[in-house]
C-alpha cells in the first residue's frame, strides 16, 4: 500500500513502513525503513503520523538504539556531569535494578505508556512504596525528556503514565506518659541529655548534632530540675 511519500510493506506476518525522503546529492532516492509494532491498522496509523511529522518538521527517523543503550548514554552525558556522586549512583542503580531488566531491550522508539504502567504495577506488587515508585518514575521521565530534547525521540511516553498518589503520613506524637517512660528508660544513657533536648527544646536533628558540650551545660539547670 502506497500513500504519497510513504508505503506499507508486508513481509510474512510483519509490516514495515518505507518513508521516501527525496534524493541525495548523487540523485539516489533516500528511503527509511521502519519496523511496525502491530498489524495493518497500526501500520496505517504510524504512516499517517510519520508523514504528518515530516510535513510539520517533527519527523525523527527511528534508530536501532535500545532503552538500556540510551540510558547508558544519558547517564554518561547528562547525569554524571550534572548530579552529585550520590545522586548519580542512585540513578544508575535504579536503572540497573528496576528498569533495564524489564524494558532495557526494547527499542527506544517502540516504548509505550502501557509498558511503564505495567512496570509500575509490578513494582508496587513487589512491595515498593508509592513514594519509591514516584521517584523511579521521575528518573526515567527525566531521562526520556532528554531524549526528546536531543532529537532521539518524538515524545516522552512517560507523560501519559499514571503514577501512584502520594500517601499522607499522620504524625505520631508521644503523650506525657510515653515521654516519661522513655526518659526513665534512658536515664542512665550517655545520650540522656541529648534525648531530653530533642524532646523539649524543639530543635531539629541537624541542630542537635551540631551542639557542643558548652551548649549542653547551659541546659544543666533545666536538666537538674527534670531529674529532681
Amino acid at each position: 500500500m502506497r500513500r504519497g511519500r510513504g508505503s506499507i510493506i508486508k513481509r510474512g506476518k510483519h509490516y514495515s513502513l518505507v518513508i521516501d525522503n527525496g534524493l541525495d546529492e548523487n540523485g539516489k532516492r533516500i528511503r527509511k525503513w521502519i519496523a511496525v509494532n502491530g498489524g495493518e491498522r497500526d501500520a496505517e496509523k504510524q504512516l499517517t503520523n510519520y508523514l504528518h511529522q515530516q510535513d510539520t518538521g517533527l519527523f525523527i527517523a527511528p534508530t536501532k538504539i535500545t532503552l538500556s543503550e540510551y540510558l547508558a548514554k544519558w547517564l554518561k552525558d547528562y547525569a554524571k556531569p550534572k548530579l552529585s556522586t550520590r545522586s548519580y549512583d542512585r540513578y544508575a542503580d535504579i536503572i540497573k535494578r528496576y528498569i533495564n531488566p524489564k524494558l532495557g531491550r526494547v527499542l527506544l522508539h517502540q516504548l509505550t505508556p502501557g509498558q511503564f504502567q505495567e512496570l509500575y504495577s509490578e513494582w508496587l506488587e513487589k512491595g515498593l512504596s508509592n513514594a519509591t515508585v514516584r521517584y523511579h518514575h521521575a528518573v526515567i521521565h527525566n531521562a526520556l525528556r532528554s531524549a526528546v530534547k536531543w532529537g532521539i525521540a518524538i515524545r516522552n511516553v512517560c507523560d501519559a503514565v499514571e503514577v501512584p498518589k502520594k500517601h499522607r503520613t499522620d504524625m505520631q506524637i508521644w503523650n506525657e506518659e510515653e515521654i516519661t517512660k522513655f526518659l526513665e528508660f534512658t536515664k542512665n544513657s550517655k545520650y540522656y541529655e541529648l534525648f531530653y533536648l530533642a524532646l523539649f527544646s524543639g530543635m531539629r536533628r541537624s541542630e542537635l548534632l551540631a551542639l557542643r558540650w558548652v551548649d549542653m551545660v547551659r541546659w544543666t539547670p533545666l536538666l537538674g530540675q527534670q531529674g529532681g
